[in-house]
């Protein structure tokens, strides 16, 4: 699943009852898993001068770069995380491991090729989900539109928060998904 379409996911599932003021919370935890390949992504591209096929097919999967990745996107990990947030009272930083928690959950049902050690460091089984959301020969040609419409469709319901932060974050949504829609036309040619 790509970045925003978390981002709104999480925003949607967890923007109610008495977390919807932790926007702040609800966003980074949505956004951390993926940080740390962003800017891995980012470094090989820009500082080494990387080409994508080799970002993709040889460095994401490199034990270094998996190390990194799996380190975010560990469920023991989160779960350390927010089971001390909820000891110490810590409404926010439970909501954020929430997030995260909610955004690997969503990362196992679409990941293929790609799946992460979700339940690192006490394992590195990945789960070989059936589907993939970029890969068209694993349903990617459905997940991809499904995705914005659930960018479109969360959008609009966000628009009629009564907190201005979940207008701000879906107006930023859209704007980053269309960045990223014409950067991967541009970079990996449909």
């Amino acid at each position: 699943m790509n970045t925003p379409t978390h981002v709104m996911l999480n925003a949607l599932a967890l923007s109610r009852g008495r977390w919807r003021s932790h926007w702040l919370a609800i966003c980074a935890g949505a956004l951390v898993p993926d940080l740390s390949m962003v800017f891995l992504y980012a470094y090989e591209r820009m500082v080494l001068g990387t080409p994508e096929r080799v970002i993709w097919r040889t460095r994401y999967f490199d034990a270094d770069w998996q190390l990194v990745v799996n380190l975010f996107n560990s469920f023991p990990l989160i779960g350390l995380g927010a089971a001390i947030a909820w000891r110490l009272r810590s409404t926010a930083w439970l909501v954020f491991f929430t997030s995260m928690a909610l955004h690997c959950l969503t990362d196992l049902l679409v990941h293929r090729e790609d799946a992460h050690a979700h339940f690192f460091p006490l394992s590195s089984w990945r789960f070989i989900s059936p589907v993939s959301y970029w890969d068209p020969r694993h349903y990617g040609w459905l997940v991809g539109p499904l995705e914005l419409l659930l960018i479109v469709g969360g959008a609009v319901v966000l628009f009629r928060s009564e907190i201005p932060a979940w207008r701000r974050i879906a107006r930023g949504v859209l704007v980053v998904s269309l960045v990223f829609v014409l950067f991967a036309m541009t970079m990996w040619a449909f």
